[in-house]
């Protein structure tokens, strides 16, 4: 059996080894076995004679065990000090303990060459019966433990494990824990992550822990109502009337599916025509989108959420795929009651049949399929409102379907309180979504599409409004917090493993072992905690168990307590200061193929402050924003209708543009500008790297908001990138006069700017291309800046650098792209110009990758010390422990070398040994994302009824299909 601790190893490079030798200092043995408890502890004094002073600074010092009788041996390594060195480790059984004792010198030959020489002894330590011994050597081993995941943990900050012994510390051992390498989260910071989070409790987890034994972390009694508490405030638009005016003014009548029938007016609703469409979009996200938003958080961990609703529900998604094809089905509709998938939530799916006798046949090969898979599978029925309800699940809830006929729609439910809710729904006993005023409102402004390659999402403001209440925040509070205990609890399974060489048979162990402390980890919502020892994990009655945990609908909230209160008043406060004005429901109507589309369609608010700002800062009337004549490194480019009159404003601020215009009468009105501004990022190398993903709010010499640190952000890019800023124009003839006005009028003009000397300059370069080049430059101090500027076109054309104005110019013959839809903003991102830039912009992901890998191994490690299992057992025990699996991003593969006592990435190494390739893997989720892709389009449109939002995803015809889920990942699991 491998010992089960927790080290990174330290190979030695062994020149002679003499074993039996007899070592040149003395050694002393002390054994200390606890009165009431279960610790026996060792330590080993060594003591250098007076003539070994050549040792002092090249001996270095190892005790290993020889039997299981002796483990959690500390420090690993160490050498003597002032002639002194000790060891302290754990005992157990009977009889004695043998162990081996390595010295190794350092020294030169007589060429100078390096030699290294080992010795070894071993030492019996005597295993007492009785208790007795000096206590400081019980304590002195905690202290050094402690030492140990001290060192560990800042290789690996992110270990909760870790984390968690050192907490512990003082309650196990009485030895205090020392500081940890970040200081904790503020208690506002914690307290808006557990009000504010959507998904991804894990990544708070650690700050909650090290809260919850700190002992700052208290329930409280529940000594108030609910109804004590009240949601936002939140005002909504008249739709009634607004609907009244779409019918009389524009003869619209609302376009809402048949389905939201069955759905309650509080539920989202994501609707499709064809799986296959769904499908895709799935693993568009997975592929694109969670990996990425997995790489932004640095982390590595997959939670498969699709295998588990689908086994949760007893559904197949390849064969009812099939089915979809063979037109046993002809819709498919998802709803729940709100979007918490990760930790778990109430998931129903709603399919209308049209052979209903095949698929019936084909739901029956589904269902024994789970069965085998899980034989403690309980089928029952029950009757809600006049409606027979097949009830199939297991007490874990990893099988948990609740199944519904009604006229021809099948209904599939994870949870018994949503399959209810669905049922009074259609009976008429709760609002439907189908009658909800602002979802027939909104069906006229972005109606859905009867194309099989489409879907429609739609929030309703019920929805919103519900996730905002008391009721939603208090009850997902609490399941966060306890989902942290439920981490904890594992985390002490594992301390107890550590110690003991097995895992707890319950609770008890934990507590009376003092690995928990039983007052600090109560269930906030009032459920009881268990340890299932056949899976290994901790459970709550209430909440049950991580990776399935309890839906909020099924958590009832009545009471709270006088901190939950106060934490909820403080919530609503921050909410209305800032989300108030953005209330809004939300629509997208989605469409998938080689162009990717998410429309979204968002209303004028009720306090649309900010709404209006936006609409106030473009023109009226939306246009036609053409990029095709762009330069062809140019990759990132946003334009927007800003209006004649905000562009002649700017112009006229321009150092020297006043006394240009006030050269030619026919110049000064600038009525000859267009309408349209566009500003384009060109590919290049860089040098300094600026992260927006770092951003937060500053307190430097007052507050510095994340706006004006991107503003920043993007003046540092437009330094460092080659930019370039093109202006339509109405009037060719008055540009190019403008143009040859610049260099007689600020040729060489000075000035003073705070102190500092200014200088204006202006010539004109050899023409390009039949073009007219000329240079405007401004010299502040010893800065300057220069602008290249020409005419091309009907645009206004103004470059950092001389090459992307003559790539503009290059283009200049290309023909307009046609058709394309009139906005007020266009954001555009063309991974084909990627060239020089995509290597750094590989190099910032593969770093990314790299460190999301090196968090997983640790974690590993120690489920393979601890279990003695091999690689492709720990998956099983992570999800267990932590309701994840890790992998890596860059597709390398997890592999434990017993010699050297390590785990390590087959790409990655690990933090004692680290590297990565220059750029990324083909089996990264970004290196498959910019495969994947040509561009990236991102328009706004403000109609007279609200604000359209296009998001368009324009893929390669060329492009390898996109991997699964495990494929991508190159996972290792069993399905």
């Amino acid at each position: 059996m491998r010992l089960a601790a927790a080290v990174l190893p330290i190979v030695f490079i062994a020149v002679s080894a003499r074993a039996g030798d007899a070592l040149p200092f003395k050694h002393k043995v002390e054994v200390y076995r606890e009165k009431d408890g279960d610790a026996v502890v060792f330590s080993v004094l060594l003591e250098q004679p007076f003539f070994a002073e050549e040792f002092e600074k090249s001996n270095y010092l190892r005790l290993q065990p020889l039997d299981d009788n002796a483990y959690l041996i500390y420090p690993k390594q160490t050498k003597f000090h002032q002639k002194h060195a000790a060891f302290h480790g754990r005992l157990r059984g009977g009889g004695g303990a043998m162990l081996r004792l390595s010295y190794e010198t350092v020294t030169e030959n007589l060429d100078g060459s390096r030699r290294v020489e080992v010795r070894e002894g071993e030492i019996e330590v005597p295993i007492p019966t009785k208790p007795g011994g000096p206590p400081s050597i019980y304590l002195e081993w905690a202290r050094q433990q402690n030492a140990h995941f001290l060192n560990l943990l800042s290789y690996y900050p992110r270990e909760t494990f870790f984390q968690y012994c050192l907490l512990q510390s003082h309650a196990r051992y009485g030895v205090e824990p020392p500081t940890l390498p970040r200081p904790p989260t503020t208690r506002e910071d914690l307290e808006t992550d557990l009000y504010q989070v959507v998904t991804g409790s894990l990544a708070i987890q650690q700050s909650l822990q090290r809260q919850t034994l700190s002992g700052k972390s208290k329930v409280g009694d529940l000594d108030h109502h609910i109804s004590v508490l009240s949601p936002p405030e939140l005002k909504s638009l008249p739709y009634e009337k607004l609907l009244e005016k779409k019918l009389e003014r524009e003869h619209i009548e609302p376009l809402v599916r048949e389905v939201a029938k069955l759905v309650p007016e509080d539920h989202y609703l994501l609707h499709f025509h064809s799986l296959s469409a769904a499908g895709e979009l799935a693993d568009l996200m997975e592929d694109w989108g969670g990996g990425l938003l997995r790489l932004l958080s640095i982390h590595a961990r997959d939670h498969h959420l699709i295998e588990k609703f689908d086994d949760q529900l007893c559904l197949q998604r390849d064969p009812l795929t099939r089915l979809f094809a063979d037109g046993v089905v002809a819709e498919i509709a998802i709803t729940g009651s709100d979007l918490f998938f990760v930790e778990g939530t109430d998931v129903t799916v709603i399919l209308r049949l049209k052979q209903p006798a095949v698929f019936e046949q084909a739901a029956r090969r589904w269902l024994e399929e789970r069965r085998t898979q899980c034989p403690k599978l309980v089928e029952r029925e029950f009757n809600h409102r006049g409606h027979k309800v097949a009830a199939r699940y297991t007490p874990d809830r990893t099988v948990s379907s609740f199944v519904v006929r009604h006229d021809d729609y099948v209904i599939f439910s994870n949870s018994h309180v949503a399959i209810r809710r669905i049922v009074d729904t259609l009976i008429g006993e709760t609002p439907r979504l189908f009658d909800a005023l602002d979802y027939r409102y909104v069906s006229t402004i972005l109606p859905p599409l009867d194309d099989p390659h489409t879907g429609y999402f739609y929030a309703s403001e019920a929805f919103l409004k519900h996730q905002v209440g008391p009721k939603a925040k208090i009850s997902e509070k609490r399941r966060v917090q306890c989902f942290n205990n439920l981490v904890m609890l594992n985390n002490a399974s594992l301390f107890y493993r550590l110690e003991h060489g097995r895992s707890p048979e319950s609770l008890s162990d934990l507590v009376e072992g003092r690995f928990i402390d039983a007052d600090k980890l109560v269930c906030p919502h009032g459920g009881t905690y268990a340890f299932d020892g056949e899976h290994d994990t901790a459970t709550c009655s209430l909440h049950n168990r991580l990776k399935h945990l309890t839906p909020n609908a099924e958590l009832e909230v009545l009471k709270v307590s006088t901190e939950e209160r106060r934490e909820y008043e403080r919530y609503k406060q921050r909410y209305q200061a800032f989300w108030q004005q953005a209330f809004d429901p939300v629509a997208i109507r989605i469409s998938v193929g080689r162009r990717v589309k998410l429309e979204v369609c968002v209303l004028p608010f009720a306090n649309g402050s900010v709404y209006y700002e936006l609409q106030d800062r473009l023109a009226e009337q939306p246009q036609p924003i053409d990029t095709s004549c762009r330069a062809r490194s140019a990759f990132v480019s946003v334009g927007a209708v800003v209006g004649r009159e905000r562009i002649a404003a700017t112009l006229r601020k321009i150092p020297g543009i006043p006394e240009v215009l006030a050269a030619d009468p026919t110049l000064t009105d600038l009525a000859w500008v267009g309408e349209r501004v566009t500003l384009h990022v060109c590919d290049d190398d860089t040098i300094l790297e600026v992260d927006p993903t770092r951003l937060r709010t500053l307190n430097l010499f007052g507050e510095i908001s994340l706006f004006q640190q991107s503003t920043l952000t993007t003046a540092i890019m437009a330094t460092s990138l080659p930019t370039y800023i093109t202006i339509d124009i109405e009037d060719a003839d008055k540009a190019r006069r403008f143009l040859d006005l610049l260099t007689s009028k600020i040729f060489l003009k000075q000035g003073q700017f705070y102190g500092f000397e200014t200088e204006f300059d202006a010539y004109r370069l050899p023409d390009y291309h039949g073009h007219a080049n000329y240079v405007l430059s401004y010299r502040l101090y010893a800065t300057k800046v220069r602008l290249h500027v020409a005419l091309v076109g009907e645009r206004l054309v103004a470059a950092t650098k001389l090459q992307p104005l003559k790539e503009v110019i290059d283009a200049a013959d290309t023909a307009p792209t046609s058709n394309i839809e009139p906005a007020h903003m266009l954001v555009q991102l063309n991974l084909r110009a990627l060239d020089r830039f995509k290597d750094d912009l590989e190099l910032y992901w593969a770093e990314r990758s790299r460190r999301a890998c090196h968090g997983n191994i640790m974690s590993i490690y120690n489920l393979i010390k601890l279990y003695d299992l091999p690689m492709d057992e720990i998956n099983r025990l992570s999800e267990a422990k932590y309701g994840v699996t890790y992998f890596c991003p860059d597709g390398g593969v997890y592999i434990y070398d017993p010699d050297s006592d390590s785990v390590t990435c087959s790409v990655h190494g690990n933090r004692r040994n680290s590297r990565q390739e220059v750029g990324l893997s083909n089996n990264s989720s970004f290196a498959r994302l910019v495969e994947s892709l040509d561009e990236i389009n991102a328009r706004l449109r403000f109609r007279d009824d609200g604000l359209i939002a296009t998001l368009e995803l324009v893929r390669r015809s060329t492009a390898r299909p996109l991997a699964t889920t495990k494929e991508a990942w190159g996972l290792t699991i069993d399905d």
